[in-house]
C-alpha cells in the first residue's frame, strides 16, 4: 500500500509545472529499514544530481522510526518525486516490491547508505548505459568505503579495487545495480529466501546472461558495520554465505537465520555461533550429501584462490599510493595459469576439500579460545574496519 507521495510542490514558480509534469527518466529504489538519519542524508545527497529527471521509490520492510515523517519534510523542497512503499521484510521482498512500482524503463538499486561524489554521477552512468543498446547489461559504481578516519587502509584499499573486477563474485550491491527493465526481467526476480548476498546472487544470475560495465563515477558507502564488527569478521562470514550461495546449500540460510538476526548491529560480530551452526546443519545430513557438501565448498575455494595472489598485488600498489583500481595484477598473472593447471581438476579440488576441512577445524577451535566471551573477540580498530 502506497502511504505518501512528495512532490516539487515548493519550487521556482517559474518552474514548478515544468518540473511536476516532467516524466522521470530514471527509477531509484532504495530498501529502508529504520533509516531515518540516512534516508535524510540520501534524499540530500541526490538534490546534488544534475541534468536527469528521476524518481525515488522507498520500500519500506516495516521501520518503526516514522519514514513517512521524513518523506515529509522534503515535500517543501524536493525537485524529484519520492514515493514510500510498504513491504515485506527482507532486502529481496523490499527490492522485488519497489521495482514493481517503478515507473520508467531505467531501474537503479541503491542502498540508503550511498552517496555520490561527483554531480553528474546518474547522468554519466546513464548516458554509458544507453550506448550498450538492448543488450543484458548491468552497470555498477566504483565502490568507494565512507569510514570515521581518512586515512588509507590497505583492507579497504584490497576491497575497494576487488569491486571493480569483472570477475566472479566480486559484484555487490553497495555499487548500485543500474540496468534496463527488461535485463532485470530476464534476469528475474531477487531470490527472497537469502537473508544476505540476494545482491551477489542477482549480479551472477545477470552475469550468466550477459555481462557488467564498471560506470565511470564513484559511489561511497558506509563503512560503519565493518567498523562496528570488524573487517576480517565481516568478510569471512561474507565468504562463507558467499560459498553456500554458490554450492546450491539453501538449507544452511534457513538454519542460519536466527543466528544471523541475532547479531544485529550490536558490536563485533561473534563467528563461533554461525560455524556452530555450520556443524548442526551439517550433521543432519546423510553421510553422502555430507561430503557433497565439502567437495563442492572445496571446488569453490579452489576457484577463488586467485584472491591470495590479487591481495599481494593490492598491497604491493597500496604501498606505492597507486590509485585504487590502477595497479598492476602482475602476480595474479603469473598465479593463476599454474595454479589451474595443479589443482583445476578432481585430484587437485580433492585436495583442496582436504586444506578446507583442515582449516575450518582449526579456526573452530580457534574460535573457541578468542570468542569465549563478547569482550574477548578480536577485532580490527575503528580506523581499520569493508557490497
Amino acid at each position: 500500500m502506497k502511504r505518501i507521495f512528495a512532490h516539487c510542490d515548493v519550487f521556482y514558480a517559474s518552474e514548478e509545472c515544468l518540473l511536476i509534469a516532467m516524466t522521470p527518466e530514471l527509477s531509484i529504489i532504495v530498501p529502508i529499514l529504520n533509516d531515518a538519519d540516512q534516508l535524510r542524508c540520501l534524499l540530500t545527497d541526490l538534490l546534488r544530481q544534475k541534468d536527469l529527471d528521476f524518481e525515488v521509490i522507498l520500500s519500506d520492510g516495516g521501520s518503526t522510526d516514522n519514514p513517512a515523517a521524513v518523506v515529509a519534510e522534503y515535500q517543501r523542497f524536493c525537485v524529484y518525486p519520492v514515493r514510500l512503499y510498504d513491504a515485506e521484510r527482507g532486502r529481496g521482498r523490499q527490492l522485488n516490491t519497489g521495482i514493481a512500482k517503478a515507473r520508467t524503463n531505467w531501474l537503479l538499486l541503491l542502498h540508503v547508505d550511498s552517496r555520490f561524489y561527483d554531480e553528474r554521477a546518474l547522468r554519466r552512468g546513464l548516458d554509458m548505459m544507453k550506448d550498450f543498446g538492448t543488450d543484458p547489461v548491468g552497470g555498477r559504481f566504483r565502490l568507494h568505503f565512507r569510514r570515521r578516519d581518512e586515512q588509507p587502509h590497505p583492507g579497504y584499499y584490497y576491497y575497494e579495487w576487488k569491486a571493480r573486477l569483472s570477475r566472479p563474485e566480486c559484484i555487490h550491491g553497495d555499487q548500485g545495480f543500474l540496468l534496463r527493465r527488461e535485463t532485470f526481467q530476464r534476469v528475474g526476480h531477487f531470490r527472497e529466501n537469502l537473508p544476505v548476498m540476494e545482491d551477489t546472487d542477482f549480479a551472477e544470475r545477470l552475469r550468466r546472461i550477459g555481462r557488467w560495465e564498471l560506470l565511470p563515477s564513484e559511489i561511497s558507502t558506509s563503512a560503519r558495520r565493518f567498523e562496528i564488527e570488524g573487517l576480517w569478521q565481516r568478510q569471512l562470514l561474507n565468504a562463507l554465505i558467499m560459498c553456500f550461495r554458490s554450492i546450491g546449500w539453501n538449507d544452511f540460510f534457513v538454519d542460519a537465520i536466527p543466528v544471523y538476526r541475532q547479531q544485529g548491529m550490536g558490536g563485533h560480530l561473534r563467528l563461533r555461533p554461525f560455524f556452530r551452526q555450520f556443524k548442526r546443519s551439517i550433521k543432519r545430513l546423510p553421510f553422502g550429501q555430507r561430503l557433497k557438501i565439502w567437495y563442492r565448498s572445496g571446488s569453490y575455494v579452489q576457484g577463488h584462490a586467485w584472491q591470495l595472489a590479487f591481495a599481494l598485488d593490492a598491497k604491493r600498489s597500496f604501498k606505492q599510493n597507486v590509485p585504487v583500481g590502477q595497479g598492476k595484477t602482475t602476480l595474479v598473472k603469473l598465479f593463476e595459469p599454474i595454479y589451474n593447471l595443479l589443482t583445476n581438476h578432481p585430484p587437485g579440488r580433492l585436495a583442496a576439500t582436504v586444506l578446507l576441512w583442515f582449516w575450518f577445524y582449526c579456526t573452530w577451535c580457534w574460535l573457541l579460545f578468542v570468542e569465549r566471551s563478547p569482550g574477548k573477540v578480536k577485532s580490527e580498530p575503528s580506523s581499520g574496519a569493508s557490497r
